[in-house]
C-alpha cells in the first residue's frame, strides 16, 4: 500500500514578503527596550518592560474586542443603532462634551514639538523643574548630582524653539535631546529616555529620590528606595499604555501623570484613608505609590486646564494592597 509522505519547507522572510505575506510587528504598539549607550543591558530592564507590555497588551486587546463586538452588533442588529446613538449623545451631554470644548490650535501647539510640550507642562505644574540632556551628558550628570549646583538656583528658561537650556550646564539642540530630568524638590527625581533623540516618543522612565546619584540613576535603572522601585515598576505599565492609547500625546500625558506624584508623601490612600500601610511582600511601611494612569487622556488634561483647576490635584492615590481591592 503506497504511503504518502508530506514534506514541509521553511520560507525565508524575503520569500514570504514576495508571496504577499507582511509582518505585523509592533501591531499592539509595543516598544522593546533598547541597549544602553555603553552596550550593556540592565538586568531588570527586560522584566520591567515585559510586565508593562503585558498590561498594555491586555488593555489594547479588550478595546479591540469591544470594537469588534460593536461592529457585529450594528451589522446584525441595525434596528438597535438608534438607541445606541441616543445613549452615546446623552452620555456626551452629561460629560459636558469635552471634545467640543477643546481648542484645535491649543491641542496642535502642545503636540507640535518637544520644547512646546516641556514648556507647557512646566508652566501648568507648580514647583516642577525640567532639564534636558544628550545621552552621554546625562551619564556625567548622574554621577555628580550631589555635588552639582543647588537645584533651586538653576535657570530653566527656554530661549527658543530649537534649543533647550540646561541651566548652568549649557544649551543642547532640540534634535539631540535624549534624556529628560524632572525634579520636584524634596519629593522625587524622574529620568525619561527619548527614542529617537529630539522626538516626543518616551522610551523608558524611572523614579528616584532627589538626593540619589550614581551610574544607576538613568531611565532603565532602579532606586535604592523601595517606594521608588514600586513606582518605577508601575511606570513601565503606564508608559506602554500611553504609547498604545495616546500615540500623538504620549509624552505630554506621561509627564502629567508623573506630576501627580507631587503629593506622594502627603496624600492619603483613597481606599483606606491612611498615609502609610505595610507592604505584604517587603513588610515596609509605604505611602500610596499608585496613581491610575488611564485617567490622564489629552482631552481630560486640557479640560482640567481650561477650567483653571489644574493647581488642585484630585488624582486618587492607592496603596499596593488597596489598589487591587478597589479594582
Amino acid at each position: 500500500m503506497p504511503v504518502c509522505v508530506a514534506t514541509f519547507r521553511t520560507f525565508a522572510p524575503l520569500e514570504l514578503e514576495e508571496s504577499g505575506v507582511r509582518s505585523r510587528k509592533d501591531f499592539w504598539g509595543l516598544h522593546m527596550p533598547l541597549v544602553c549607550p555603553d552596550g550593556t543591558m540592565v538586568g531588570y530592564a527586560w522584566k520591567r518592560q515585559l510586565a508593562g507590555q503585558a498590561g498594555a497588551s491586555a488593555v489594547d486587546r479588550t478595546r479591540l474586542a469591544l470594537k469588534a463586538f460593536t461592529d457585529q452588533k450594528r451589522r446584525f442588529f441595525p434596528h438597535l443603532d438608534c438607541g445606541l446613538e441616543t445613549n452615546e449623545s446623552a452620555s456626551k451631554k452629561r460629560c459636558g462634551s469635552v471634545e467640543s470644548t477643546l481648542d484645535p490650535k491649543e491641542e496642535s501647539s502642545i503636540l507640535k514639538m518637544l520644547p512646546d510640550v516641556l514648556k507647557s507642562v512646566e508652566k501648568e505644574v507648580p514647583n516642577l523643574k525640567i532639564l534636558t540632556f544628550e545621552r552621554l551628558d546625562w551619564l556625567k550628570r548622574a554621577s555628580t548630582l550631589n555635588s552639582s549646583t543647588n537645584e533651586n538656583s538653576v535657570d530653566h528658561s527656554y530661549p527658543g524653539s530649537n534649543k533647550l537650556r540646561l541651566g548652568s550646564l549649557g544649551t543642547v539642540a532640540t534634535e539631540k535631546v535624549a534624556v529628560i530630568e524632572m525634579l520636584v524638590p524634596s519629593t522625587f527625581r524622574v529620568v525619561i529616555s527619548l527614542h529617537p533623540a529630539g522626538s516626543t516618543d518616551p522610551d523608558a522612565v524611572a523614579f528616584f529620590a532627589p538626593e540619589e546619584s550614581g551610574s544607576y540613576v538613568h531611565a532603565r535603572g532602579f532606586s535604592v528606595h523601595h517606594v521608588f522601585r514600586h513606582i518605577t515598576d508601575y511606570a513601565a505599565t503606564a508608559l506602554q499604555y500611553f504609547l498604545g492609547n495616546q500615540v500623538e500625546s504620549s509624552l505630554y500625558c506621561l509627564l502629567h501623570w508623573i506630576c501627580s506624584y507631587q503629593t506622594l508623601f502627603s496624600r492619603p490612600c483613597s481606599k483606606c484613608s491612611r498615609l502609610l500601610a505595610a507592604d505584604k511582600q517587603s513588610a515596609f511601611l509605604l505611602p500610596p505609590v499608585l496613581r491610575p494612569y488611564w485617567q490622564f487622556s489629552l482631552s481630560k488634561i486640557l479640560s482640567t486646564i481650561s477650567t483653571k483647576d489644574h493647581t488642585s490635584d484630585i488624582t486618587p492615590a492607592y496603596h499596593l494592597g488597596c489598589f487591587s481591592e478597589e479594582l
